[in-house]
């Protein structure tokens, strides 16, 4: 099993990016911090995933070792697979989705390719214990209280893009704070 990659960025293409490791090139499917944080040219040890079929053989790449354990997460739920976990991936980041999943957020997951309600129930379901024993030991918090949740949108309404504002906010000693000081902090922050 491939789990890491040292490889150069050569191209991004539609859903792939292509890959050079000494005289190889090869296509792998990114995540989304792939992505947003490399550029053509960019060298980097990517955290990988090797699949194999009786039909296709695809490499998928990650940034970091969370995203990668997601992956694998995902692709174990039924009638997801590595393809739409995959997808899921490239619309939003690794502890986004783990703060989706523990906040039970059905709406924001039926957003996602390949997602419907019924399958966001099946998520949440099946990914809610592993997930938050992930979250604990990101160092992520579990943001399911209103006040939080309130000022996500808030700030998504004034702009900010939601990785952004789950960065700041995994920063904050959120115990006792309403939402405008939630929403205040994060002005400060962005």
């Amino acid at each position: 099993m491939i789990r890491k990659i040292n490889a150069t960025i050569e191209d991004f293409e539609d859903e792939k990016v292509l890959i050079k490791i000494g005289v190889l090139t090869l296509e792998a499917y990114p995540s989304l911090n792939v992505i947003r944080y490399f550029k053509k040219g960019d060298q980097y040890e990517f955290f990988a995933s090797l699949e194999i079929s009786e039909w296709n053989t695809s490499l998928y790449i990650f940034k970091d070792k969370i995203e990668r354990d997601v992956f694998e997460s995902l692709k174990k739920v039924s009638k997801i697979g590595p393809r739409i976990a995959s997808k899921i991936l490239r619309k939003t980041d690794a502890e986004e989705f783990i703060q989706m999943i523990n906040s039970q957020d059905t709406a924001l997951l039926s957003s996602l390719p390949g997602i419907g309600k019924k399958t966001a129930e099946r998520l949440i379901s099946e990914l809610s214990d592993s997930f938050r024993v992930f979250s604990a030991g990101a160092g992520t918090q579990s943001y399911g209280n209103n006040n939080v949740k309130e000022a996500i949108e808030a700030l998504e309404t004034l702009g900010f893009q939601r990785y952004e504002i789950m960065k700041v906010i995994s920063q904050l000693d959120l115990e006792e704070l309403k939402t405008e000081e939630i929403i205040k902090e994060c002005l400060t922050r962005l």
